[in-house]
C-alpha cells in the first residue's frame, strides 16, 4: 500500500511538471510578461515554503512515532525478563508461572504479535488474567519473596496494559488521508509552475524526475514510519526473541 501511494505521488507530480512544460508553448505573450512570472514565482515560493514545512514536520512526527513504538517493544521485552527474574525469587512455587510466561511469549512471537491485525488471535485475555491470578495466588514465606511477588504483580499488570494497547493501536494509528491529499496537491501545483516558463530539454526532464522521486520517496517514508506494524519498515520482534532465549521455566 505505501509503495503504491509513493509511486502515485511520483507519477502525479511528474505529470504535473510535464503538463507545465506542455502549457509553456501555448502561453500568450501577455502570460509571459515579467509581472506574470513574478506573481507565479511569489505564489510558488509561498506554496513551497508551506509544503517544505509540512513535509519536515510530518517526517519528524513519523520518525518520533516509529521510535516510540520500537522503544515500547524493547521496554516490553525488558519487563518480561525482569518478571521472570522476580518469579524466580518468589520460590519453587512460581515454576509453573514461569513456564506459562515462556509459553505465552513463544506463542506471541510465532503468531507475529507485532504485525497489524495479528492481536485478535494472539495473547488470549483470559490466559493473561489467569496468569496474573496465578502470580497473586503464590505463597510467600519471607519478606524478600513477598517483595518479589509484588514486583511480579506490578510487571504483570503492565503486560496486561500492553496487550490492551495492541488491541487499539491499529485503530488509532491511521494516516490522515485528507491532510495528505492537500499536501500532494500543493506539490503538484509546484511542479506545474516549474514547467510553465521554461523550454523542455533533457536537463529539465531529468530535474523533474529527480524532484518527483524525492517527494514520492518522502511520502513513502512518512507512511512507512506511521504504519510501524506493517510494511517494509515494520517494528522488529528481535528484542522479544532475545528475551525468549534467556527465560527460565
Amino acid at each position: 500500500m505505501t509503495v503504491l501511494v509513493g509511486l502515485a505521488v511520483f507519477a502525479l507530480t511528474l505529470l504535473s511538471g510535464l503538463i507545465g512544460l506542455r502549457l509553456h508553448g501555448r502561453l500568450l505573450d501577455d502570460h509571459r510578461s515579467d509581472q506574470s512570472k513574478d506573481v507565479v514565482r511569489l505564489v510558488q515560493a509561498l506554496v513551497a515554503s508551506m509544503a517544505t514545512l509540512v513535509l519536515g514536520l510530518l517526517i519528524a512526527s513519523a520518525s518520533s512515532h516509529y521510535r516510540a513504538q520500537a522503544d515500547g517493544v524493547t521496554t516490553l521485552a525488558a519487563d518480561i525478563l525482569v518478571l521472570d527474574g522476580a518469579l524466580a525469587h518468589v520460590g519453587p512455587d512460581a515454576r509453573e508461572a514461569r513456564t506459562a510466561l515462556r509459553a505465552m511469549l513463544a506463542s506471541a512471537i510465532a503468531s507475529h504479535v507485532l504485525e497489524a491485525g495479528a492481536e485478535a488471535s494472539v495473547v488470549d485475555p483470559a490466559r493473561m488474567d489467569a496468569f496474573y491470578n496465578a502470580i497473586a495466588g503464590l505463597r510467600t514465606a519471607t519478606p524478600a519473596q513477598q517483595s518479589a511477588q509484588q514486583q511480579a504483580l506490578a510487571i504483570a499488570a503492565r503486560l496486561v496494559q500492553a496487550r490492551a494497547l495492541l488491541l487499539v493501536r491499529d485503530v488509532t494509528d491511521q494516516v490522515q488521508w485528507p491532510f495528505l491529499a492537500v499536501l500532494v496537491s500543493w506539490l503538484a501545483m509546484l511542479f506545474l509552475a516549474m514547467g510553465l516558463f521554461v523550454r523542455a530539454n533533457s536537463v529539465i526532464h531529468a530535474a523533474l524526475v529527480a524532484g518527483a522521486l524525492a517527494v514520492g520517496g518522502a511520502i513513502f517514508l512518512i507512511l512507512e514510519l506511521e504504519q510501524s506494524r506493517s510494511g517494509l519498515l515494520h517494528i522488529s520482534d528481535e528484542p522479544l526473541r532475545f528475551v525468549l532465549q534467556r527465560l527460565g521455566g
